[in-house]
């Protein structure tokens, strides 16, 4: 679970054509950014390849998706920008005469019928999604930051798929593991099937690191638990999308923690379809005084574990800290006076 992301409980094709230089800023479409600081960092638009430790235009991640199978595109929740990069990214594939399915790590499994029969009775009210599904109502930022990415879908007729694990079944993993999702779908998912020491160490010591060394001890293997079975959920998710009649590939959106290749979606995915073809694409918001890629690394336990970085200007300079221990005030507030806390 990375930085960027929120803790687990609580673009357009382009009308022109790039330059091809490889030190080329790669910005929205419009030349205009919407998260309003840093926007004139030396990182901001610029992608990079952390396998080569090279910069990258944005062509080269078009060409990446011409032969994926599944493409998973991460974001901070709350950046605008970062939804404009997806949209544009889902309508390149579409351009290429892709047939993605798109699936949501924020709409939950319980959630998919009603977007069903909004957009049986609406098929292009892409505004009317967040109302027809209780969007805001489960925390999420507000559904018309991710209305562009619906807007892309939905102009093609990619389907729009629910890839998250609802509240009910979350908590149940937490307490009683991953037989909680029924002993047939862990075998499915190959939850039954234990992960290495150095994965697991490596997750514990990223959710007590994001989590600003708040947690309790005794809550880092439920998490860790939690976390691989939301990722699996999102990765069958992905796989059933891929599976439908027209459809050749699955694009994810997800928090950027989710579609990091080390142990998130792409790790699934490689278990349960080990000859498919992955592009993961982590949107990374810039810091001020980090101007090298390699800088990033240190968000994500010392590896950027991402086929391509895609960076964009900031939202806030908040403390996360700050902002995680107001959070856990507000969840305390909320359980003395018997209310309940979002999905994300």
């Amino acid at each position: 679970m990375a930085r960027c992301g929120a803790p687990w409980f609580a673009i357009a094709l382009l009308a022109v054509a790039l330059s091809g230089c490889e030190s080329a800023s790669q910005g929205p479409e419009d030349g205009r950014w919407i998260s309003p600081l840093h926007q004139d960092h030396p990182l901001a638009g610029r992608v990079w390849v952390p396998s080569d430790r090279r910069f990258a235009t944005a062509g080269e991640v078009y060409g990446a998706l011409q032969d994926a199978d599944f493409v998973l595109v991460g974001e901070k929740h709350n950046n605008a920008d970062h939804h404009r990069y997806q949209s544009l990214l889902i309508r390149e594939m579409l351009a290429q005469r892709r047939q993605p399915a798109i699936v949501f790590e924020m709409l939950t499994e319980n959630q998919q019928a009603a977007l069903d029969s909004h957009l049986a009775d609406s098929p292009r009210d892409s505004a009317g999604i967040g109302e027809a599904v209780g969007w805001e109502a489960r925390g999420w930022p507000a559904w018309r930051m991710y209305q562009p990415i619906a807007d892309a879908a939905l102009a093609y007729d990619a389907p729009l798929r629910a890839g998250g694990l609802d509240r009910e079944a979350t908590r149940a993993v937490s307490s009683q593991g991953v037989e909680a999702l029924g002993a047939a779908r862990a075998r499915r998912l190959r939850l039954d099937e234990p992960i290495g020491a150095a994965m697991r160490a490596g997750m514990r010591g990223e959710i007590h690191e994001s989590h600003c060394g708040q947690l309790p001890e005794q809550m880092l293997d439920p998490m860790v638990t939690v976390t691989l079975a939301k990722d699996a959920v999102m990765a069958g998710a992905m796989i059933r999308g891929r599976a439908l009649p027209g459809r050749d590939s699955a694009l994810l959106i997800a928090g950027t923690g989710h579609v990091r290749a080390d142990w998130g979606v792409p790790w699934h995915l490689r278990k349960l379809a080990p000859d498919a073809r992955i592009v993961s694409v982590g949107l990374v918001e810039v810091v001020a005084d980090e101007t090298e890629p390699g800088a990033y690394a240190a968000a994500f336990d010392g590896g950027l574990p991402f086929d391509f970085v895609w960076f964009a200007p900031r939202v806030d300079d908040d403390d996360p800290c700050e902002v995680f221990a107001e959070q856990l005030r507000q969840m305390r507030m909320k359980t003395e006076h018997g209310t309940d806390s979002g999905d994300n």
